[in-house]
């Protein structure tokens, strides 16, 4: 169980480290990048050796974040000596990947999840907050650290992935007020949205063969896409792929599977009113009421058969 810490204890943790390691979720979202990036900037500026970790390939549409090529992919042979390990927008353990197997030192987690599994020793956990982006500004404003440019980047950027331009149902006013500061501080958002919307043309391609997977369940309420083992490349994004079934008319839940081992199906859910965190945490994921995910040890058809049954009890609790 972890111990709950605030604002000013999480920073006298912070501080209290000379070298820290800063790990970075796996399926890396603008969230977990840009928090975990405006935190590792203001460490460094206060004298701190700071190294950042995702075990993953990082999306090509977050490359205008600052400092981006400083990530680093961890091997669990390699085991790496820090002080304190600080995992960011995580829910659950097993998100850290392989990076858990070569880290030992005590971990503090700062999330906003409100399904997270308080694994770490140490935890900032605010679920109230629309992203971890949000939080990371409270912190860093609540202790003092000056915020520039490239620091309101990361944030802002964090914050708007993660409640979708301010149109999901997480919008609070709070993260708008905080948005607002950070425009203040030099943030473009009209630069930045265009380029969070900029597709590869190799994700286009595959979206293409992707779509005639739909398939629907429930009366149309749930709608899902697949890419099978065959189709998976690590390095092709797929973040955008679930907003497709997300808006068609009639849909509640919309559903992305991806085969990524022949006995791995990573699953991300999207819903108007089914709570889909509940859902992920019983195949051991995590997330929010609205959008959560989770990997089943399982061939893509297994996984799709056991996971569409518990959406569908969930439905009928409605």
């Amino acid at each position: 169980m972890s111990k709950e810490v605030d604002l000013k204890e999480t920073w006298q943790l912070l501080m209290g480290a000379r070298n820290l390691v800063l790990v970075s979720h796996v399926g890396p979202d603008g969230d977990t990048l840009g928090s975990t990036l405006g935190l590792a900037r203001a460490l460094k500026q206060a004298g701190k050796q700071v190294r950042l970790l995702v075990d993953d390939t990082l999306p090509a549409v977050y490359q205008f974040l600052p400092e981006m090529d400083t990530y680093e992919q961890p091997r669990a042979e390699q085991p790496i000596a820090c002080d304190l390990v600080v995992v960011v927008d995580a829910s659950s353990k097993d998100r850290m990947g392989e990076a858990e197997k070569c880290l030992s030192a005590p971990i503090l987690n700062i999330d906003h999840h409100v399904s997270n599994t308080r694994y770490a020793d140490y935890l900032l956990l605010d679920p109230h907050a629309a992203a971890t982006g949000e939080i990371m500004y409270r912190l860093l404003t609540a202790n003092g650290v000056p915020l520039d440019r490239e620091l309101a980047t990361d944030l802002y950027t964090a914050i708007v992935t993660d409640c979708g331009y301010f149109k999901y149902a997480n919008t609070t006013p709070s993260c708008m007020r905080v948005a607002a500061d950070l425009v203040a501080l030099g943030v473009e958002p009209n630069e930045i949205s265009d380029l969070l919307e900029i597709k590869a043309r190799n994700s286009v391609e595959l979206l293409a063969k992707v779509l005639p997977s739909l398939t629907f369940y429930a009366d149309g309420k749930i709608a899902t896409l697949e890419i099978p083992l065959e189709l998976y490349d690590k390095n092709v994004s797929t973040e955008s792929f679930i907003y497709h079934p997300r808006y068609i008319a009639g849909v509640d839940v919309a559903v992305l599977f991806k085969q990524v081992e022949p006995k791995a199906t990573r699953v991300s859910m999207r819903s108007k009113q089914v709570d889909v965190s509940r859902v992920a945490v019983a195949f051991n994921g995590g997330g929010h009421p609205r959008a959560a995910g989770c990997t089943i040890g399982l061939p893509l058809a297994e996984a799709k058969k056991a996971l569409i049954q518990a959406l569908e009890k969930a439905m009928e609790a409605l």
